[in-house]
């Protein structure tokens, strides 16, 4: 599966406006974030993902944590409150350098993966696996791949949390998803902008079986807004048999 032109996209993002790319809040664009702030956002986050998980009854390790698509780390430096280390994969080496910047948590580390699978990291090494507002921004068939590389790398009775789009709403934008070819999209976003932030969805009679064959047992599936109101969207709570 070729990446590159995910790879390039979010590298040129994360040289430009990082948090902004992480998180596409209106009138935060051009640098405006706030860094507390926007740390701050993923610290919610993630306290409310551990209480989800502790009301399924609690992960019965808290040793690692990876976080897939980590960005500038905002959600890495949340985890490390909670786990003993913290591993955060992107593909973007402009990401990687500013999670390592803003990063001063000694047990968290970022590594640049460019690969369609996750080979860079060993079988059964991790507790949990978090990964949000990342798989859409990929072509399906690649977003497939890494959930079965979560499968992977989770240990026995390690859990993951995934969101994912399963198709476009009712919206105007919407509904040129559903009738206007990707790649015209892309093609016309990537020459208005210079760089292009894919949107795709996977339906969820697609990702349930493929879940299940990977060896993951589903827990528990919810509506999740994180995709924006031109997707329909979902969380899934996941652990490994």
């Amino acid at each position: 599966m070729d990446l590159r032109e995910v790879r390039d996209a979010w590298n040129a993002f994360g040289e430009t406006d990082p948090m902004w790319a992480v998180l596409t809040e209106p009138g935060r664009e051009g640098g405006r974030w706030d860094p507390e702030e926007f740390f701050a956002t993923g610290r919610r986050e993630i306290a409310g993902v551990m209480a989800l998980l502790d009301g399924l009854g609690g992960l019965p390790r808290r040793g690692a944590a990876l976080d897939f698509g980590c960005g500038v780390g905002r959600l890495s430096q949340a985890l490390a409150d909670h786990f003993d280390s913290v591993t955060g994969v992107d593909i973007a080496p402009s990401m990687v350098a500013a999670a390592e910047r803003h990063s001063s948590r000694s047990n968290c580390r970022f590594l640049l993966n460019e690969r369609p699978d996750l080979a860079l990291l060993p079988d059964a090494s991790f507790d949990f696996v978090y990964t949000t507002i990342v798989l859409q921004h990929m072509p399906p068939a690649a977003a497939l791949g890494y959930v079965a590389e979560f499968a992977r790398v989770l240990r026995p009775g390690g859990m993951a949390v995934l969101t994912v789009p399963s198709r476009p709403s009712n919206t105007v934008i919407g509904r040129l998803y559903r009738v206007v070819p990707r790649r015209l999209i892309h093609a016309y976003v990537r020459h208005r902008f210079g760089a292009v932030m894919q949107m795709h969805g996977i339906p969820m009679e697609t990702l349930l079986p493929a879940m299940t064959r990977a060896g993951l047992r589903i827990e528990r599936v919810d509506p999740d807004t994180s995709p924006g109101p031109n997707w329909v969207g979902f969380r899934y709570v996941l652990s490994r048999r």
